[in-house]
C-alpha cells in the first residue's frame, strides 16, 4: 500500500510541474509514517513471545497434547436443526466415548427434500450438503447439550414435500493433559 502511495506522488511530482509540492510533501508524509511504523516495530514484543488469546485448534495449556479422536467414540444425540436459515439453528448432546478431553467435532450435515415424485429411488432429494465445525469442551465419559448456530451457503432452496435433516461426526479432536506427578509410576533414578 505505502509502495503505491509513493509511486503516485513521484508521478505526480516528475508528471506536472504546478503539482511538485503537493508530491514532494506527499513523500515527505509518506517516508515520516514508514519511519514511524518501523519504529513501532522494532519497539513491540515479539510475536512468539505468547499469545494470551486462546486459538482455535491449538492446546489450552502447555501440558496438553492435541489428539484425533475417533468419530465412533463420539456419540450425538437428539439433533435437530430449527430456524429459516439465516441462520439455523443446531441443538443437541454430544457424548464423549474416548479417553480425552473433547474440544471439537465437525459434523456433516445434510438437508433433504422428501416428496413423491423425487427422482432418487428414496424419494428424497439433497437439498445442501456441509460440515460444521463444532467447538465444545466435554471431559471423558461426560456428555453435553449444545447449541450452535449453521449457516448456509448459497442461496436457500425451497423444498418440495417434507424436510428431513442428518448428521454424521466425520471428525473430532480433543486434547489429552499429561499427569504432572503420577503416584502410580516408579521414581526415576538420575545417572
Amino acid at each position: 500500500m505505502y509502495w503505491i502511495l509513493a509511486t503516485i506522488f513521484i508521478l505526480i511530482a516528475l508528471a506536472v510541474p504546478r503539482y511538485r509540492p503537493i508530491g514532494v510533501v506527499g513523500c515527505v508524509l509518506l517516508g515520516a509514517m514508514l519511519t514511524w511504523g518501523v519504529i513501532q516495530r522494532l519497539r513491540s514484543p515479539a510475536d512468539d513471545a505468547g499469545s494470551q488469546v486462546q486459538q482455535r485448534g491449538r492446546p489450552t495449556s502447555p501440558a496438553a497434547a492435541m489428539q484425533v479422536i475417533a468419530p465412533e467414540q463420539v456419540q450425538v444425540e437428539n439433533l435437530k436443526m430449527t430456524g429459516g436459515g439465516a441462520p439455523f439453528e443446531l441443538s443437541g448432546r454430544i457424548e464423549n466415548r474416548s479417553d480425552a478431553q473433547l474440544k471439537s467435532i465437525t459434523l456433516l450435515v445434510t438437508r433433504r427434500d422428501c416428496y413423491e415424485g423425487a427422482l432418487d429411488p428414496s424419494g428424497c432429494v439433497v437439498l445442501w450438503q456441509d460440515k460444521h465445525w463444532i467447538s465444545i469442551a466435554v471431559p471423558p465419559g461426560e456428555a453435553r447439550d449444545f447449541s450452535s448456530q449453521v449457516w448456509m451457503r448459497g442461496a436457500a432452496p425451497r423444498s418440495r414435500g417434507t424436510v428431513e435433516d442428518s448428521f454424521t461426526v466425520v471428525a473430532a479432536s480433543g486434547e489429552r493433559v499429561r499427569p504432572v506427578d503420577d503416584p502410580q509410576s516408579p521414581p526415576q533414578k538420575n545417572p
